[in-house]
């Protein structure tokens, strides 16, 4: 029998292909307090699992910093939340000014229903926000520091800072991005090119400072079908992320490319991209590709993690959970692999069902993923 690892050496060793005890359990959830996820060490639903976690699980201590306005840290550009009734609606209005320019988001509930405005409905608009003069960010990482030290053996710290698309694809509705990647779409990329430099910029700034070990790129699948046609990936999404994990290799950190959805017809484009980890694999009928399809044109080498749906373990049975998992990790042994689920932990409340179908996947990643 292998000698037992810590979650820190094993999530190592796995990166640098050396051999591991058995196959990572990865539940998303970090260790320390992230708005995107449930508060579970201090919700008393998730206590069974959170002994879990502590006593079984492998953990990427998850952290994010501000963005500032598309990477912009310039301190004229002010933001401001405006509260209003109207005739039976809540509005929210978030709006961002610099100097003469500003920008508005709405949020109005209530007897007309939900709408939303988005920040921009015209691509035209992307100008004014290149216009505002470039600050680059440099956040204070004192308590990032402490965070890891807390951290200690249970795994490895993960930094969320994003790509060119992220902000790009959250200035306006998925509509409007479908859209505009046919009718602006040199305009998208212009402006991608532009903000390619303040991201660059700001990875090299943790790297700088030997900030993280994993760093868990988001924004690639905005730039996947359905969304967008697959034969524009390349352009969209792998001339700059390619650039951000080489970055990150050259300093001796690894990278996570984030990407939910239709996989299949980009598998080409994540292979030149070329992360250390590829999360998380879709299989039908949610996705399009199975582990064993993306291990086929990525390799052995990259570590694939996946791939029980969320709802998954909201409804079925500890019993199809047990099934799942098994099946999951028969193909994830093909290479290097990481158990996971697809999503969540992100409700305040959960019910006895999900409490025990979560620790079923716990117990049946110890069982199945021995190596």
């Amino acid at each position: 029998m292998k000698a037992k690892l810590t979650s820190k050496e094993r999530l190592t060793r796995l990166f640098s292909g050396q051999d591991i005890d058995r196959i990572p359990i990865w539940l998303l959830a970090p260790y320390h307090r992230l708005g995107c996820y449930a508060d579970i060490y201090n919700i008393p639903c998730y206590k069974p699992i959170v002994e879990y976690i502590d006593k079984y699980c492998d953990t990427f201590d998850r952290r994010s910093f501000d963005k500032g306005f598309c990477y912009n840290a310039n301190p004229e550009i002010k933001r401001e939340r405006v509260v209003e009734y109207q005739d039976g609606n809540r509005i929210e209005r978030d709006i961002i000014r610099y100097r003469d320019i500003s920008f508005e988001k709405q949020l109005s509930t209530g007897r007309d229903g939900t709408r939303i405005k988005p920040i921009l409905e015209d691509p035209d608009e992307l100008d004014k926000i290149l216009s505002i003069p470039y600050v680059p960010l440099k956040p204070e990482l004192d308590k990032f520091f402490e965070e890891e030290q807390e951290l200690g053996d249970r795994g490895l710290m993960m930094l969320d800072l994003g790509d060119p698309l992220l902000p790009l694809y959250h200035l306006t509705s998925a509509e409007n991005f479908s859209l505009w990647t046919v009718i602006a779409y040199d305009k998208l990329l212009a402006f991608m090119d532009q903000l390619y430099e303040r991201v660059y910029n700001y990875y090299k700034y943790f790297l700088d400072r030997n900030a993280g070990d994993v760093f868990f790129i988001v924004g690639a699948e905005f730039a996947g079908p359905p969304l967008v046609s697959p034969s524009k990936f390349q352009e969209m999404s792998v001339r700059y992320v390619k650039g951000i994990v080489d970055l990150i290799r050259e300093y001796g950190k690894k990278s996570i490319v984030h990407y939910h959805g239709n996989l299949y017809k980009i598998l080409d484009g994540m292979k030149e991209i070329n992360p250390d980890g590829l999360h998380t694999i879709e299989a039908p009928p949610i996705g399009d590709c199975t582990i064993l399809q993306a291990r086929e044109k990525l390799g052995q080498d990259m570590v694939l993690i996946g791939n029980i749906q969320y709802d998954d373990l909201t409804r079925c049975t500890k019993e199809e959970i047990y099934e799942m998992v098994r099946n999951a990790i028969e193909e994830g042994k093909s290479g290097r692999f990481i158990l996971s689920p697809t999503a969540g932990p992100y409700e305040a409340s959960i019910g006895e069902r999900t409490v025990q179908n979560y620790l079923a996947f716990i117990e049946a990643g110890i069982k199945y993923g021995q190596l």
